[in-house]
């Protein structure tokens, strides 16, 4: 496959759609079922990481420096975890989104695949 071929495929199963060409379509199908596992795996891990990261720096940042100059805060601390449990729910969304359109991707290009064999026959 060229690298044409390969940018119109990959645009196509980002985007949730079909290939033009039904010569494309099984490599579209690999190509949606790869980037299905890819997200599968890897959403969780990377919301909890993101999220656990601006939690941290928000206590480091903010709510540390607030502490040592006028007393425990308790609003600044809640603060910091709200703005982590949104970035984890923001991130989880947009990863289930990209999900979908992937899972999107495979069945319409199977369903291209399908049509193929059928008028081939």
């Amino acid at each position: 496959m060229d690298d044409e071929t390969r940018r119109r495929v990959s645009l196509a199963v980002g985007a949730g759609e079909a290939v033009r060409d039904p010569a494309d379509a099984a490599a579209a199908v690999e190509l949606a079922r790869l980037a299905q596992r890819r997200l599968e795996e890897r959403i969780l891990p990377s919301a909890l990481r993101i999220s656990a990261g601006v939690v941290v720096v928000w206590l480091l940042l903010v709510a540390l420096p607030v502490t040592l100059g006028t007393g425990v805060h308790p609003a600044a601390l809640a603060a910091g975890v709200g703005i982590g449990a949104l970035l984890f729910s923001v991130i989880l969304l947009l990863g289930r989104r990209q999900l979908h359109l992937a899972r999107r991707a495979e069945q319409r290009n199977l369903a291209l695949l399908e049509d193929g064999r059928e008028g081939g026959r």
